[in-house]
């Protein structure tokens, strides 16, 4: 990868948060990159946003880390260069902060969410699947999920529309992080239109919030707004989470 598609992917927002840090890293033991660096937000005309404090505290972490590597005659030629170098971290971070500002990670907001409401389960209980259900909700509650999603599933297995036991297999499998097999159930829920109150798409977009491959995030948000225009079964956690998205 030449440099210039290597700067580009950092300021476009294609960087992991590892990538992000090799790549201040590198403007500060490579004056020839930075160099580089400073060309392109010229260029582009990406430094005229100024510096905030936060940025400033931030760069002030980074240049002092570096700072206490063993001392080194620098000549006085070179001494720009590294200047330069701490004029782009600067930038570079001003930028990082300007575009995330007030965002949130989608798997920051799965993460809260299944945490506070997945903990434990209370189910409605009735009919002939009284038991079956209820053992399943105990066996989850106790912490013995495995067992849990034997049961539900079972319970799908023997009536397909049980939906009640989908969401709860669903809700397992997110747990497991067998994101493939969660949509499966919450689509399938989802598609159930017998249902007065039906969390199937708002789950749905959840799981893609946790998982967050690439294309997660911005497909989740059109099931979100989705949630929120038809009055879904999760729209007031829709409309918190469209504004942080």
């Amino acid at each position: 990868m030449d440099n210039l598609t290597y700067i580009d992917d950092y300021f476009s927002g294609a960087n992991t948060n590892e990538q992000i840090k090799l790549f201040e890293q590198k403007i500060l033991t490579d004056p020839g990159f930075a160099e580089d660096v400073a060309f392109y937000t010229s260029a582009t005309g990406t430094l005229k946003e100024q510096a905030t404090e936060q940025k400033k505290v931030r760069f002030k972490e980074i240049y002092l880390a570096q700072k206490v590597m063993p001392a080194k005659v620098i000549p006085i030629k070179s001494i720009w260069r590294y200047m330069a170098a701490a004029s782009v971290v600067a930038a570079v971070i001003g930028l990082t902060l300007f575009f995330t500002a007030g965002k949130t990670s989608p798997k920051q907001l799965a993460d809260t969410y299944i945490t506070q409401n997945f903990a434990t389960m209370q189910g409605i209980s009735m009919g002939t699947k009284k038991d079956s259900l209820q053992n399943g909700l105990d066996l989850y509650n106790h912490g013995k999920l495995t067992a849990a999603l034997v049961q539900f599933k079972s319970m799908v297995k023997n009536d397909s529309t049980d939906a009640v036991a989908k969401k709860y297999a669903g809700i397992i499998c997110l747990r497991f992080e067998n994101y493939d097999e969660a949509l499966q159930y919450f689509s399938s829920l989802e598609n159930d239109g017998s249902l007065y109150s039906n969390p199937g798409k708002f789950y749905k977009a959840l799981t893609l919030m946790e998982r967050n491959k690439t294309g997660d995030k911005d497909a989740a948000k059109v099931l979100l707004q989705d949630v929120v225009n038809k009055n879904l079964e999760g729209k007031d956690f829709a409309v918190g989470w469209l504004k942080k998205l």
